[in-house]
């Protein structure tokens, strides 16, 4: 009787242990959240400075483990503030990856380092968030099977949540036929990821550098790949009248461009254009001369150098300048009392030098940035 009292006394008292170990290790998990705008994909460091510096502490006091692969970075991201389930996956998505790379950047850690799970729901009431979670081991603990353990136990929650997963570890042994539940996650990460490889297909855009000589501009831009893209603006003024100053005239500037480097920001082209004006005193007529008006038409040809600057998923800042040849042909007039008076008819004037100059803002439809 007395050697079984002691056996059950050994027993409840090995099951204390245990609970107590568990309750250890759960506590050694760190978990720092960033916040992000609903919406936006940005990662903003306003708000979130004292969790990044947190962040980066922990990096540096184990960054022998990540190094080895015994301590994997997990990075989470959750939306809830979009419309539908593919959405908040994708802007998740996108998020998760904004804070890799500040990791990546900073502290120098390896795409290897992370192992990235999207969630279509909130976290802890928070729509826009991305936590990161450093599960530190015990000193026990087997470090070469712990990533894998961790792997399986976060896979069979994840396939019911309907998440997203960049699998970015080290490739462990598998069944030679996952079923399709298993695959799902990873059909859906590649296939976001060739998505944000493609450009924008249509683009309105307006030369703000031209509405702020009162020459309103607007223009549409196709892009027939990811290497080449067509491009047609059309400026239009009607200001003041005959007598007085005077603005009126309309330009066509079709454009072909060819995109380049990686990231395709860059790009080349050729461009033409035409039109006529009829200027005295007004915006450009009075930069051009202050007694002075001239009435034709013109046409030139060159090359454009340019760079769009990505604002956010939807708008762009387009920097461009052309170069080349413009021919005009115009009369030239002067005002005596209200009466035009002509000075010169029937001129030409031929030009080597600047053909076009652009800042426009873009709207991008059907992009994938």
């Amino acid at each position: 009787m007395k050697q079984l009292q002691e056996k059950l006394l050994a027993l409840l008292l090995i099951f204390i242990l245990s609970g107590a170990t568990a309750s250890a290790q759960k506590a050694e998990d760190r978990v720092i959240t960033f916040r992000f705008l609903p919406g936006e994909e940005m990662f903003i460091l306003a708000g979130n400075e004292t969790e990044l510096e947190r962040l980066y502490g922990l990096l540096d006091h184990h960054k022998t483990e990540i190094a080895k692969g015994n301590m994997p970075v997990y990075v989470d991201g959750y939306c809830a503030s979009l419309s539908t389930t593919k959405e908040n996956l994708n802007m998740a998505f996108a998020r998760a990856n904004r804070v890799k790379s500040e990791l990546i950047i900073r502290k120098g850690l390896k795409e290897a380092d992370f192992i990235t799970a999207n969630y279509a729901r909130a976290y802890e009431d928070n729509k826009d968030i991305v936590v990161v979670t450093l599960r530190i081991p015990s000193a026990k603990a087997m470090p070469e099977k712990t990533p894998v353990k961790e792997r399986v136990k976060r896979e069979e929650p994840q396939l019911k949540q309907g998440c997203v997963e960049q699998k970015t570890e080290t490739a462990v042994e598998q069944p030679s036929e996952p079923s399709a539940a298993e695959q799902q996650p990873v059909l859906v990460s590649e296939q976001r990821i060739r998505e944000t490889e493609q450009p924008y297909r249509f683009a309105v855009r307006t030369n703000v550098l031209y509405d702020a000589f009162l020459l309103p501009t607007l223009g549409v831009e196709w892009r027939l790949n990811e290497n080449v893209g067509i491009r047609l603006d059309g400026s239009f003024s009607w200001w003041g009248g005959e007598r007085d100053k005077v603005q009126k005239m309309w330009l066509v500037n079709p454009e072909v461009r060819w995109y380049l480097l990686d990231k395709k920001h860059f790009y080349a082209g050729v461009s033409g254009s035409y039109g006529e004006y009829n200027i005295y005193k007004y915006m450009l007529g009075g930069i051009v001369s202050k007694d002075t008006g001239y009435q034709g038409k013109l046409w030139n040809a060159g090359v454009t150098l340019g760079y769009q600057l990505s604002l956010s998923r939807s708008f762009s800042l387009d920097f461009n300048l052309g170069l080349g040849y413009t021919r005009s042909e115009y009369d030239s007039f002067g005002m005596t009392d209200g009466v035009r008076v002509y000075k010169e008819r029937n001129k030409t004037k031929n030009l080597w030098g600047p053909t076009q100059a652009g800042i426009s803002l873009i709207w991008t439809i059907g992009n994938n940035k």
